[in-house]
């Protein structure tokens, strides 16, 4: 935070994270104590039956009003239900007036902090706000499909871990990363829980999280996918009864999640070949020149943590490319099947089931 900044909005579509940070910049603000900071007042932007007119009118009567007894004073309007009202609104409505007070600069002893979802960069009245010295952070949700998503999970997931004494094995930092969704606020939660779990264990590990984490959807795809790989059929039988019972849809989650595994492991047979590597150990990413890194800044492998990337290479490895092929045909089959009801999905996903798990030369 630049704390020089008298004017700052956190907005974004990642609710946990917006708070959070919000929360962490009223500290800042109060120097370390929000809720003793007498200098602080706080407008509620959430409640439910205030209308939004009335939350700013309160926000700018707070604002304009000197502080008193104190030496600086910081007006917090938190979580306003949709920040875009400030973006081109009606003339002389509060929301005008709002957004042309934030435009101005406040008096020196004051510090002004919005949070809420609905703020667009692209907008006029956001790079207004930029230009006019405020300080702005977008707290997105992330999603799987982002290039370096999986990179910066990780790294969200170590700093974490780091922060409160303790390191992650690998391979369960990846099973949190894959398994916990794109949310901030879930992946918090599940941390917690593990650090709680695992005591005064200085390392968490796979079976920690298989122990502790929640099973949502994603947790059971990734353990159903996981014996898949392992050519586990009974554990992914009785990961797919879970998740077949978890509601509508959850056939074709199913087929989704074995096509994009499949569809992946391909794409590292890929990547693997523009690096010119045909074997792969723990160490073999960690001790890649810079200059090969330097050479190839799109290859997904590299972007991934070392071990990590080991890990996904040995299991894409344990299948040659042209049988892969072959499976994501099985899997596009059986989806399209379900899409056509020609037959029951239970019957049809434990048979795919069957037929994936087999090892490479064993399919009929």
């Amino acid at each position: 935070m630049n704390p020089v900044c008298s004017v700052h909005l956190v907005s974004g579509d990642d609710d946990f994270a917006r708070k959070r940070r919000a929360r962490e910049i009223a500290e800042e603000l109060a120097g370390g104590d929000p809720d003793g900071d007498p200098g602080l007042e706080i407008i509620a932007g959430d409640g439910e039956s205030a209308k939004t007119d009335e939350i700013l009118a309160r926000f700018l009567e707070a604002w304009r009003t000197p502080p008193f007894l104190v030496e600086r004073k910081t007006v917090w309007l938190r979580h306003l239900g949709d920040l875009s009202v400030l973006d081109k609104p009606r003339e002389g409505s509060v929301a005008a007036a709002a957004a042309a007070a934030l435009l101005a600069a406040p008096e020196p002893d004051t510090f002004i902090l919005i949070d809420g979802p609905g703020l667009d960069l692209r907008t006029s009245f956001a790079k207004k706000l930029k230009a006019s010295g405020a300080a702005i952070e977008i707290c997105s949700t992330g999603k799987a499909t982002d290039r370096n998503f999986a990179a910066n999970r990780r790294r969200e997931i170590d700093d974490f871990m780091a922060r409160n004494g303790k390191t992650i094995a690998a391979d369960a930092a990846g099973f949190l990363a894959d398994a916990v969704g794109s949310g901030s606020g879930n992946l918090a939660n599940e941390m917690e829980k593990l650090l709680l779990y695992v005591g005064d264990a200085e390392r968490i590990t796979l079976r920690d999280c298989l122990a502790v984490v929640s099973r949502t959807p994603e947790t059971m795809s990734w353990m159903y996918i996981a014996s898949i790989v392992a050519g586990d059929l009974a554990g992914a039988l009785r990961h797919l009864d879970t998740i077949l019972d978890s509601g509508p849809g959850a056939e074709m989650r199913v087929a989704a999640a074995l096509s994009s595994e499949y569809q992946k492991q391909i794409q590292t047979h890929l990547a693997l070949e523009e690096l010119h590597l045909t074997r792969v150990g723990p160490n073999t990413f960690s001790s890649l020149p810079e200059s090969v890194k330097a050479e190839h800044p799109g290859n997904p492998l590299l972007a991934m943590h070392p071990f990590r990337a080991f890990k996904v290479c040995e299991a894409a490895m344990a299948t040659p490319p042209a049988e892969l092929a072959r499976r994501l045909a099985m899997v596009r089959g059986a989806a399209l099947a379900l899409v056509s009801g020609g037959g029951e999905p239970r019957i049809i996903l434990e048979q795919l089931s069957r037929r994936l798990a087999q090892r490479p030369g064993r399919m009929r």
